[in-house]
């Protein structure tokens, strides 16, 4: 039975590596210990490992300059993240979650902005930013594709999102942790490809305090599974095999 079990695995590898084509895990990243040099340039005054996780988080006694932004040092064109975060709720202020995607650190990137179902502004939405540079004129907002969450994102709760990217077309889903299935959000097309490559990053501000953990970042959009959970399963195994 033993026996058997081992060869079907390694026949499952095998078709996983077939199809996977030469496909790459270019991050993985469950941030026990310190940040990892590899992967993240981040931001000394607002980035810090704790009890194994990303915490993003500036003092307001810092002044609001470049130290809102932290990096990674992996760049990407299509790709597949996968993450988890938490919002706090500090003071009874709920949280937003800001991720940089295609980015770069002068100040070019592609933002997505998580706001719970008790934040303000816009609760229980995502919505996109581009910005072009040093002038905050080009940091403007995709109106036309404001979406509400399926389900309430709240403050003190773990989730899931799934973030694709093929060329200039994007795709988010997300779950809360534990739950199998992702929801899908939107997908939505950038017409002018404004940011065809880059960088990983996280914005934060005095009213933002928030988690990441279990990052995976692939080179392709269709390494993200939408149906299990990775930990443990045989496309992250492999994957982890091969990086």
């Amino acid at each position: 039975m033993l026996k058997t079990a081992i060869f079907a695995y390694l026949v499952i590898a095998l078709l996983l590596l077939l199809q996977n084509g030469g496909a790459e895990l270019l991050v993985a990243d469950d941030f026990e210990g310190k940040l990892k040099d590899k992967y993240w340039k981040g931001r000394a005054e607002t980035w810090k490992v704790k009890a194994d996780k990303l915490e993003i988080h500036r003092n307001g006694a810092l002044a609001a300059d470049e130290v809102d932004f932290g990096y990674g040092v992996i760049e990407f064109e299509d790709f597949g993240l996968r993450l988890d975060f938490y919002l706090f709720n500090d003071d009874d202020f709920p949280s937003k979650m800001e991720l940089l995607f295609r980015a770069n650190q002068d100040l070019h990137f592609y933002q997505l902005v998580i706001t719970p179902v008790n934040g303000f502004g816009r609760p229980n939405s995502a919505r996109w930013y581009k910005r072009e540079g040093n002038d905050r004129g080009t940091w403007n907002e995709y109106r036309d594709f404001r979406s509400e969450f399926p389900f309430p994102i709240e403050t003190k709760e773990w989730y899931t999102l799934a973030l694709l990217g093929n060329a200039n077309t994007f795709q988010l889903h997300v779950k809360k942790q534990g739950e199998l299935m992702f929801q899908k959000v939107i997908e939505w097309t950038d017409p002018k490809n404004l940011h065809p490559k880059g960088v990983l990053g996280f914005h934060t501000n005095p009213l933002q305090h928030y988690y990441i953990d279990n990052l995976y970042l692939y080179d392709r959009p269709n390494e993200v599974s939408l149906a299990v959970e990775p930990n443990g399963k045989l496309t992250i195994t492999w994957a982890n095999l091969k990086h």
